[in-house]
């Protein structure tokens, strides 16, 4: 038995994931791409964050965290004012799996777009960076319309183990209604006290 292996070069893998009809065609050529791990990929995956299949985006998520350029960063920061939510949140979360301090700042500010997963994903990539710039910007956002934003914020502050989130945290456990954030805020107080 003879086992035959097809090279296919990066400009062909950019080309599927651009251009084929079958979303799993496109997931598999992304994912091809972050074996490469060729920074020349980059635009094309940005542009793969806003596919219309979960599976693509989650293959271009996947392959941009493969790809640890030095110009990553700065590309990705380039792209967090997509008009694309899921391009934005996708950068997002690439930018905290990363971890490079100088996303502090955009990522700061993404806490204040307009898409609820683009903030909560921007608290989630924050607290994974550990940065203490982020809390106050964090500590912002309990105050959020939504609610998993709120409670995305709470376990954070929780995760950061700054003590400066105490007080908010204990204001808003007196008039926040929703059991979800609750029970996060009661989390994040018991980390920060150790209670837990």
């Amino acid at each position: 038995m003879t086992l035959m292996i097809e090279i296919v070069s990066l400009e062909q893998l950019i080309k599927t994931m651009k251009k084929s009809t079958d979303p799993m065609e496109r997931a598999q050529a992304a994912r091809g791409i972050g074996h490469l791990k060729k920074a020349e990929a980059v635009e094309a995956l940005l542009e793969a964050l806003g596919d219309s299949d979960y599976d693509v985006r989650q293959a271009a998520i996947w392959a941009l965290e493969q790809i640890r350029d030095e110009h990553l960063v700065e590309e990705l920061l380039d792209d967090l004012n997509h008009e694309d939510p899921d391009v934005r949140r996708g950068v997002v979360y690439v930018l905290g799996e990363i971890g490079d301090r100088e996303a502090v700042e955009p990522l700061c500010s993404a806490l204040e777009d307009e898409n609820l997963y683009v903030r909560k994903t921007a608290i989630e990539a924050l607290a994974a960076i550990g940065d203490w710039k982020a809390v106050d910007p964090i500590i912002a956002r309990l105050e959020d319309e939504d609610l998993y934003v709120r409670q995305a914020a709470a376990v954070a502050l929780g995760e950061m183990g700054e003590m400066r989130a105490e007080d908010p945290l204990q204001r808003l456990l007196r008039t926040e209604k929703e059991l979800i954030v609750r029970h996060a805020i009661k989390i994040a107080l018991a980390k920060l006290t150790g209670g837990e």
